[in-house]
C-alpha cells in the first residue's frame, strides 16, 4: 500500500477532525520512513519498521506525544489506529515480517499491478469519501476538493510504475 496510507490518514481525519492531518499522514507512513531511513544507512531490516512488535511500538509512542501534547486522549487513540492501520493495509499488497523471527505475510499484490492499483483506489475512494462528508457543504462543492483524490491516484500510479519496470515504456 502507498497512496492508501495517506488515505486512511484522510479517513482518521473524517473521525477525528481536531486531530491535523499534518500530523496523521506522517504516522500513516512512519513505518515506511522508517524502514527507508535504516535502508539508507545500509541496515534494511523490516522487522524494525514493519512487524507487529514494531507497529505496537511505534503507535504507542506517537499517540503517547500527541495525547500528552494535546491532552487529547480519543485523538491520541486515532492517532495509535493510524500508525496501527499501516501493518494490515501493507498485508494486501506486500510481504510484511509478523514478529521477529516469526514468518512473512501478505497476498502481495504488488507482483500484479492492476490489482494492486484496483485495491488502492478503492481504499483512496472510500476513505476520501467518508473524508469529504466530515467537511464543511460549501467546502464540498469547491472542485478543488477532487485534487486529493486525483493527487492520491497519481501518486500511486507514479509509484507502480517507479517499482514496476515491466510497466515503463
Amino acid at each position: 500500500m502507498y497512496a492508501g496510507h495517506a488515505a486512511l490518514a484522510l479517513l482518521a481525519k473524517a473521525k477525528r477532525p481536531r486531530v491535523p492531518l499534518a500530523v496523521l499522514v506522517p504516522v500513516a507512513f512512519a513505518p515506511d520512513w522508517i524502514e527507508w531511513i535504516f535502508t539508507a544507512f545500509g541496515r534494511r531490516n523490516q522487522e524494525i519498521s514493519h512487524s507487529f512488535v514494531s507497529i505496537g511500538i511505534g503507535a504507542t509512542l506517537v499517540a503517547l506525544i500527541y495525547g500528552l501534547s494535546r491532552r487529547d486522549r480519543s485523538g491520541a487513540f486515532i492517532v495509535w489506529l493510524t500508525y496501527a492501520s499501516h501493518w494490515p493495509a501493507d498485508f494486501f499488497t506486500g510481504l510484511k515480517p509478523t514478529w521477529p523471527g516469526g514468518p512473512t505475510v501478505g497476498l502481495y499484490l504488488y507482483k500484479q499491478p492492476l490489482a494492486d492499483a484496483a485495491i488502492e483506489f478503492a481504499v483512496i475512494a472510500l476513505c476520501w469519501l467518508a473524508y469529504r462528508q466530515s467537511i464543511p457543504a460549501v467546502a464540498r462543492q469547491r472542485a478543488i476538493g477532487w485534487l486529493m483524490p486525483l493527487g492520491l491516484v497519481a501518486m500511486h500510479v507514479a509509484f507502480l510504475f517507479a517499482t514496476n519496470p515491466a510497466l515503463r515504456p
